[in-house]
């Protein structure tokens, strides 16, 4: 079958008859389209043994083997679905979600049926204005045929940073678009963001121990906080119509102890808040700024322009894009150590591009690169490890990489930008070498 068609009849004309033909009413029984068979993150258990990535193993015997792909109609796939008419679109920022979430000759009349329900998120006092309208049965089944032939409507474009909650939902920001996804457990759903919403442009992600959602706007200059069904609750740097942070652009919970650690960027700071908004630390560089405290409460550390953060293996890292060094610390900020990593492409050029980090859970550090397309994995001391994936659309190859997560089952899920796609591996379960790394501080 040629894409343009279904079977020997034109997609065009079969959507002229399906759209004003006459409709047998033997055939006027609606139904939904159906079921995706791998709609869910794989459990950990109980399942096939992963497939293994060619030329993968990089130390000590480990292996990475690859789960699958969270495609762009939201499907999580075991099986490689490579969509290149999707991919071939990334470079352009800012895309309207009509020009790419639908095959232009589909009328925007017809539902294709999104994986996803919208939480529309406007800011007071603007409402959300959508007449509800009954739709007939013929209507019905003609948006079933249309989703069968065309298949779902594309939910997300570039995903960037990606976390994933204790329910195994995984939640992916979209910033091309001004939203966040939240796919899994039968309730996938999108936080809208844009014009007269609350959230304004998506940047980190991440998710406490009840599972609520904590969104870092980097427009706003604030954290949106959202309940796990992602009904809005509160913001956090918010102070009448000022806000505590110019751009936050990263941040991380530690579950455990109740902690938001947030990277303000263009301030070179990092910030320790409590899960009610109220700040216990400021570490960066000791300068006065236009909103914030005076420069003799902020502990000093160079940071400059840090963009990434993780946790992982009590171990909190933080990755600055000017100067490409990685800075390791545990989870009260104290260094623990400091090294810089280099672009593999150019030998010792520096990694000014987006990065994603995360620790695996015998505290090796996986840094991606959004101009190599690769991930690097790095011992907490700097030595390198390895390389992971290399430039491509098949399997373990990377399409400009801005974000990456690790799980609590030493998952690692990475945000293939460009490639419109989460891909999902699962790292080596042993975690004997943390027991051969040294934690004493360094200077």
């Amino acid at each position: 079958m040629k894409p343009s068609s279904v079977g020997c009849f034109p997609r065009i004309l079969f959507l002229m008859w399906i759209c004003v033909g006459p409709v047998p009413m033997s055939l006027a029984q609606p139904f939904a389209p159906p079921p995706a068979r791998d709609t869910a993150v794989p459990a950990p258990v109980r399942e096939p043994r992963p497939r293994a990535l060619p030329g993968s193993r990089f130390c000590c015997g480990n292996e990475i083997d690859y789960l699958g792909i969270y495609s762009s109609d939201g499907k999580f796939r075991t099986t490689v679905r490579i969509d290149r008419d999707h991919a071939s679109v990334r470079d352009s920022r800012a895309v309207p979600s009509e020009a790419w979430a639908r095959p232009s000759d589909v009328p925007d009349f017809i539902n294709l049926h999104p994986k996803e329900r919208v939480e529309e998120n406007y800011e007071p006092p603007a409402r959300a204005v959508k007449p509800v309208r009954g739709k007939s049965m013929l209507a019905s089944l003609r948006d079933n045929l249309v989703t069968l032939v065309y298949g779902r409507e594309r939910i997300f474009l570039a995903p960037h940073h990606v976390a994933v909650d204790s329910r195994g939902r995984i939640l992916i920001v979209d910033p091309d678009i001004r939203a966040v996804h939240v796919l899994g457990n039968g309730d996938s759903f999108r936080i809208a963001g844009g014009a007269q919403r609350r959230l304004l442009l998506p940047g980190g992600i991440a998710v406490d121990a009840a599972d609520n959602i904590y969104i870092a706007d980097s427009e706003r200059g604030l954290v949106l906080v959202y309940a796990p069904d992602g009904k809005f609750l509160r913001y956090i740097g918010k102070y009448g119509d000022e806000s505590l942070f110019h751009s936050p652009t990263a941040i991380a919970i530690d579950r455990d102890r109740g902690r938001l650690f947030l990277l303000d960027s263009p301030r070179h700071l990092l910030f320790v808040l409590d899960l009610e908004g109220n700040v216990l630390k400021r570490i960066g560089r000791p300068r006065p700024h236009a909103i914030g405290r005076v420069s003799g409460e902020t502990i000093p550390m160079d940071l400059d322009y840090p963009a990434a953060i993780a946790i992982g293996n009590n171990l909190l890292v933080v990755v600055d894009a000017a100067n490409s060094q990685v800075h390791v610390m545990d989870l009260e900020c104290n260094p623990l150590a400091r090294f810089t990593i280099s672009s593999s492409s150019i030998p010792g050029q520096s990694v000014v591009d987006g990065v994603g980090v995360g620790v695996d859970r015998t505290g090796n550090i996986y840094v991606s690169s959004t101009r190599d397309s690769q991930i690097g994995i790095y011992r907490r001391d700097g030595r390198q490890l390895g390389t992971f994936g290399r430039p491509g659309m098949d399997i373990g190859e990377f399409n400009a990489p801005a974000g990456l997560w690790i799980d609590a089952t030493n998952r690692l899920y990475v945000g293939d930008t460009n490639n419109g796609r989460v891909q999902v591996f699962q790292l080596s379960q042993n975690v004997e070498a943390a027991k051969n790394t040294d934690l004493s501080p360094r200077e």
